[in-house]
């Protein structure tokens, strides 16, 4: 299919609207100035539209309305930004705040983690201000706040802290993704901070939604026999992953059919494709019933949105699909692509900041390559067998899917499935099967013996499921692990994907041929990226709270040196994605306890010498110990909450670098923060970030 500018309008709209977000999101530019520009560039394009008669005006007019849209989207990403909000409620001094709970309890190990939305604040003299602005709350495991929900206003102790920054190379950037959903502070709250004023007070859409997809969970545990059958065919209907078992989510991962958990376009597009093919048996006569199947179909598809909570992705595949079935309906030529433009230029416009939320990216841009590539991979293989047939154009869609995707997956998660095609033969019939078998239950609940029969159908299904997905993710080579990509390099990639898409729209190679010099040349740069990496010797004095963890990297091996024992969920948080960064193969973990006399590492007692590198650690057994002459070490360790005296320090070590460890607490780190800063000591502390150490 050949693509013409003219029948795809909204595209034309989005790309500039597109270029102002991005462009002055990370390019800022004073607030008023924005509007001040959008505004008078408004009343140019109306000008210049009315008195458009040459054609060199009809250019100058195409020019400023792209000026127009560029201007409008960096006013629209502006007002989200924490500085351009002149009522958010850190902005006022205060000791109390009344806030709105907007999401449901989200169960921890020691709290309930929800979103306030503070709507008043209030001093100690009780000046009110009303106010605006989220945050992201914690509330200690009490029995009065299992009982919370969707619009109870409560009144809290307010004691906002920043979202932390990442402290560690490679970590996930918490407080970015927390601040493009305007969250931009955080607070623990115990049982005597806060207070219930009112009982559903506002939202009762949310919570009526809320409460609808916990009934119908109810009942799919009700009827489906098994935990794990339970919890995935509630992960597959609901979106519901957290009592997934460990294992089977890493095997789904690890086989690339991980988006099967997640309710998104997917699963809104195998309900529109079963709704068309059940509608199809009723003939279309006048056009009442047709406008009567687009109304089934419409409340359908967003009745389904609204049970699983309007998940980001679930309503991006609702609008979608909402206007292709007007689109039918009309009998109007539908671009998928105009389509597909104007459901992200309607998200855009409600936030701006969908365009940085990751699954809004891959989400529209598998969709993208779905439109563009599906049928030109399709028609390069025929078979005469339904069977094969299906498989290839399933194969088809894929491929086409992750044309864009590949690149931001690589970037962002650092892997890639090598069995996805093979994977998803079976996972997309069977989740399909599970999906409408779960949707069953609900009418049939009314019949418990018919519910009973289809809640074992449906364990038998997701046994089938599970046993499939295991059986890939045990495969040899299954996934390549620790791929990293730089900014710069998917900036490539996704233009190298652009014309390829270009090229095939207007069927000219010559962009093809270019698209793979790009590739080539983002090969060559990930190849002179880890010689050098390779050639490298780093230490890395890592972040992590109530430990001191040193790496030494070298030659792709990391030896980890470890002061305590460090759970899972710690390693993978702080230490696991450092590992795509440095090229990571092998990994060997020691102690510091340990005394160890190897090639280039030296450990006995609170001494370690790495490379010739000498780090002394002060502990509580050793801070008041006293040397004949100053100990000559590099860095010298304030750790385990030892006691910390300035004068003996002075005299017993000559040192270049003193290290805050982060193993120690709070209020040691507090206590020795104040102390080197009275005594103007400089140094480095590792609770704030981590020190890189080239050798």
């Amino acid at each position: 299919m050949q693509y013409k500018l003219s029948h795809i309008p909204l595209v034309k709209i989005l790309f500039p609207l597109l270029m102002g977000i991005i462009t002055f999101h990370f390019f800022a530019v004073p607030y008023s100035i924005l509007i001040i520009s959008s505004l008078i560039l408004f009343l140019c394009v109306i000008l210049s539209h009315l008195s458009i008669i040459h054609p060199v005006a009809k250019q100058i007019n195409t020019v400023v309305i792209f000026l127009f849209l560029c201007a409008l989207g960096g006013w629209m990403i502006s007002a989200t930004q924490y500085k351009n909000q002149p009522i958010h409620f850190s902005k006022y001094p205060s000791e109390f705040a009344k806030g709105i709970i907007s999401n449901a309890l989200d169960e921890k190990e020691k709290t309930y983690k929800t979103i306030l939305q503070i709507t008043e604040v209030s001093d100690s003299a009780n000046n009110k201000h009303y106010t605006d602005g989220k945050l992201l709350v914690y509330f200690k495991k009490t029995p009065a706040a299992q009982k919370l929900e969707i619009g109870d206003e409560i009144l809290l102790a307010l004691q906002p802290k920043k979202i932390e920054s990442p402290k560690n190379p490679g970590q996930f950037n918490y407080a970015k993704f927390l601040n493009y959903k305007s969250i931009f502070y955080q607070s623990y709250l115990q049982e005597s901070e806060w207070m219930l004023i009112q009982k559903h007070k506002s939202l009762p859409f949310l919570r009526m939604s809320n409460n609808i997809s916990s009934y119908v969970q109810s009942i799919l545990k009700q009827y489906i026999p098994g935990k794990a059958h339970f919890t995935l065919a509630d992960g597959i209907l609901l979106g519901h992953r957290a009592d997934i078992d460990l294992e089977l989510y890493n095997a789904f991962a690890y086989t690339g059919i991980l988006h099967i958990l997640s309710v998104s376009g997917l699963h809104v597009g195998i309900i529109y494709g079963m709704l068309l093919f059940l509608l199809s048996f009723i003939p279309d006569k006048n056009r009442k019933i047709k406008i009567g199947k687009f109304a089934f179909i419409f409340c359908f598809i967003w009745l389904f949105t609204f049970v699983t909570g309007f998940s980001a992705a679930c309503v991006r595949a609702a609008i979608l699909f909402s206007l292709l079935n007007f689109g039918q309906l009309t009998k109007e030529h539908t671009n998928n692509l105009n389509l597909l433009a104007g459901a992200a230029l309607l998200q855009l416009l409600i936030n701006p900041n969908n365009i940085f939320d990751i699954g809004f990216q891959l989400s529209y841009l598998a969709m993208l390559g779905l439109f563009i590539f599906t049928q030109p991979i399709y028609a390069l293989f025929y078979s005469k067998y339904k069977l094969i047939d299906w498989t290839w154009k399933l194969w088809a869609a894929s491929i086409g899917a992750q044309v864009f995707t590949v690149p931001l997956s690589i970037y962002y998660f650092g892997n890639f499935p090598t069995y996805f095609l093979f994977a998803n033969i079976f996972a997309i019939p069977l989740s399909t099967l599970i999906l409408w078998l779960s949707l069953s239950l609900l009418p049939l609940s009314i019949i418990p013996f018919a519910a009973k029969l289809i809640g074992w159908i449906d364990a038998w299904v997701v046994e089938l499921f599970i046993q499939f997905t295991y059986f890939f993710s045990h495969l040899p080579l299954g996934k390549i692990y620790n791929l990293y990509i730089s900014p710069l390099q998917v900036i490539l990639l996704m233009a190298a994907s652009a014309l390829l898409a270009f090229s095939v729209m207007i069927r000219k190679p010559k962009y093809a041929i270019i698209c793979l010099c790009i590739w080539l040349g983002v090969i060559g740069i990930s190849y002179f990226h880890a010689v050098a990496q390779w050639q490298k010797t780093e230490l890395i004095l890592y972040s992590v709270p109530k430990n001191f963890v040193l790496g030494i990297n070298h030659q792709n091996q990391q030896l980890i040196l470890y002061k305590d024992s460090i759970t899972d969920k710690l390693y993978s948080f702080n230490i696991q994605n450092a590992h795509r960064k440095y090229r990571t193969n092998e990994i060997e973990n020691i102690f510091l306890s340990d005394s160890i006399n190897k090639k280039h590492v030296y450990i006995k007692e609170n001494l370690v010498v790495i490379y010739n590198i000498p780090f002394y650690f002060l502990t509580k057994n050793n801070t008041r110990k006293t040397f004949t002459s100053p100990l000559e070490i590099d860095y010298l360790v304030i750790s385990d909450n030892c006691y910390l005296n300035i004068e003996t320090i002075k005299a017993n070590y000559k040192y270049k670098n003193l290290v805050l460890s982060s193993d120690n607490d709070t209020r040691h780190l507090n206590i020795y923060r104040k102390i080197l800063i009275e005594n103007k000591l400089p140094f480095t502390d590792l609770s704030k970030k981590y020190v890189e150490i080239n050798i």
